[in-house]
């Protein structure tokens, strides 16, 4: 059920605002962390997302004027919706894009696909949104196992964007023991090889920079004796991704 269907459709809880992000989109942009996910990755970095009730809300107006003040810096970016699933708003997302477009303002939305809405998604591409996805796994048994559902929702999402041309980056996170397994990077080389839209796809190596949230937090943290893979372990995998036939 979506979140946030009491609240105004301009109006949505947040846990985090990032005035200058670097790494959710083109340029340097302003990126607001929504609260709430269903889904629980076991390399989340951001579990403080999983909080049964949001401390703080935000609406679309005193994000515009955020922007607005400080558009100096944001010449080349924009703004991103992140999380969290900021999906879970998708009638504050709307809003937002509306605003944004009404502005000029860039804007991304960067999404796990664990919740979506097919009607909503088609009015965000008319709106000139730029998408963030994640691919968790390509695999049931282990998309479970890393996101809690066995429902590869994202799939689907990236199947929609690509069959309506939208703006489009895949992610994929390398974590040892979990999304490097040869037999697995092949299939999701010949899912992205289906794809005729895609802008691009890369490959995040795994880090562990959210264990002292979890300690804070009292989460078990299930990857924290793992390491972050090598640059060779992200060339090796890129290479099977590449050449899956």
């Amino acid at each position: 059920m979506e979140q946030s269907n009491k609240l105004p459709k301009s109006t949505a809880p947040y846990f985090k605002i990032e005035s200058l992000g670097t790494v959710d989109g083109p340029g340097i942009r302003m990126v607001i962390f929504l609260h709430g996910c269903p889904w629980r990755c076991v390399y989340c970095h951001n579990p403080e997302a999983w909080a049964q009730k949001p401390s703080q809300y935000i609406t679309v107006n005193e994000i515009i004027n955020k922007y607005q003040q400080n558009k100096m810096f944001y010449k080349n970016g924009g703004i991103t919706l992140s999380g969290g699933e900021p999906l879970l708003h998708s009638d504050f997302c709307l809003a937002l894009a509306k605003e944004c477009f009404k502005h000029k303002i860039h804007f991304v939305i960067d999404t796990s696909g664990a919740y979506w809405k097919k009607s909503i998604i088609l009015q965000l591409i008319k709106l000139k949104v730029m998408w963030l996805v994640d691919i968790k796994h390509i695999d049931t048994k282990w998309h479970q196992i890393i996101t809690g559902s066995n429902k590869k929702t994202e799939l689907s999402l990236i199947k929609l964007l690509d069959q309506n041309k939208a703006d489009y980056i895949i992610r994929y996170v390398l974590l040892p023991k979990y999304t490097d397994q040869p037999i697995f990077l092949k299939k999701v080389g010949l899912f992205i090889k289906q794809l005729k839209h895609l802008k691009s796809f890369e490959i995040l190596p795994f880090h562990a920079f959210a264990i002292n949230k979890y300690r804070q937090l009292n989460i078990p943290y299930k990857v924290k004796t793992i390491k972050t893979p090598t640059p060779a372990m992200i060339k090796s995998a890129k290479k099977l991704i590449i050449n899956a036939r």
